[in-house]
């Protein structure tokens, strides 16, 4: 089991330029603490998110070492997917085969509307790239044709490091993309907000559609995360703005697992810390993140600390310097005393 870091900044942060010098300085310290990746994520439309998630994994790339380097995720329809394929494997290379590909359909129509991609096909778009992503990153020369797309005899270069070519890990929320996340992909990840008994039911059912197409199923985590020692200070760095990021997502139709609330502004902090968030003293988050591994057999976490509208930059340091000194090293000794969890 890995933990990684997981980038979701943008305007309302603050100033851009500065806040993607954070972003960076947050990848360099998330590789230095023994955190496995250091990914990035996009909106097209929204001031609360960066778009061109590709452009700051080169930026992150290039100021690390060792972490795992790309997207969770990039909303796969959105591109032409030989331009996609040819991104990523670039990202590879740069990287010396640390690129890491999460994709998903997204669930904004505005993300859409905004490059000008039609809404109603989605699915199928998404399908259709996933495929021509494999076939342009292991096969000298491809040809495909399917109801999106048709390309004749083209070749990506270069090739990613690795001969089966940047590994895809797909998002999903519905029976068809658990279905297709088994089909296609080399893992699902899950949304960053839904309960552990809403992604244990997920997992098993994604689990069955990865077996039964011959795959290893590989489950990814999103959590948003803070570690503390002082509880009264991180509700003050934390509470808040943890708070109104559940609530920005619930209004967005993104949390959809809260029987009987009617409103965001129903939605408390204690609620979403029982068994949505990673939140606590050291101990208290490795206990969490056991739950999350033992009952819903979650192999790696993606942990969100710092949200569109804060905390600062100064205090997620902090955060991420106690997660990386007391969590990661407590998470390392209980996989070595802990049973593998059946798939």
């Amino acid at each position: 089991m890995s933990v990684g870091v997981l980038f979701t900044q943008g305007l309302v942060t603050g100033d851009p330029h500065a806040v993607l010098g954070e972003i960076l300085e947050q990848a360099q310290a998330a590789d230095r603490l023994g955190f496995s990746a250091a990914l990035t994520t996009e909106h097209k439309y929204s001031e609360e998110y960066f778009g061109s998630p590709l452009h700051l994994a080169y930026a992150i790339a290039a100021r690390t070492q060792r972490v795992k380097v790309g997207t969770a995720i990039a909303i796969a329809p959105l591109y032409n997917p030989v331009e996609l394929a040819q991104d990523s494997a670039m990202l590879d290379q740069l990287s010396g085969g640390r690129a890491w590909l999460g994709l998903g359909v997204g669930y904004m129509p505005v993300d859409y509307s905004t490059v000008g991609v039609g809404w109603e096909d989605r699915a199928q778009r998404f399908d259709e790239t996933v495929r021509i992503l494999r076939a342009a990153h292991t096969q000298d020369r491809f040809s495909f044709a399917d109801e999106i797309y048709s390309f004749d005899d083209v070749s990506v270069i270069p090739k990613p490091v690795r001969p089966e070519g940047v590994p895809l890990h797909l998002a999903a929320w519905t029976p068809g993309g658990l279905r297709r996340a088994g089909r296609l992909a080399d893992g699902w990840i899950t949304n960053a907000l839904m309960s552990l008994p809403t992604m244990s039911a997920m997992a098993a059912d994604y689990r069955a559609a990865a077996e039964a197409h011959g795959r290893t199923p590989h489950v990814t985590s999103i959590r948003f995360c803070w570690p503390y020692t002082s509880r009264e200070a991180a509700l003050e760095k934390f509470g808040d703005t943890a708070l109104a990021m559940a609530r920005t997502l619930f209004d967005y139709g993104a949390i959809t697992d809260l029987p009987g609330v009617t409103s965001s502004a129903e939605i408390t902090l204690e609620e979403f810390v029982q068994d949505r968030f990673v939140f606590g003293t050291p101990d208290e988050c490795v206990e969490t993140i056991g739950r999350f591994r033992d009952e819903a057999g979650v192999d790696d976490f993606l942990m969100i600390f710092r949200y569109p509208t804060g905390p600062d930059h100064a205090a997620v340091l902090e955060a991420m310097e106690l997660f990386g000194t007391e969590v990661l090293p407590a998470l390392e000794g209980s996989a070595r005393e802990r049973p593998a969890v059946p798939a």
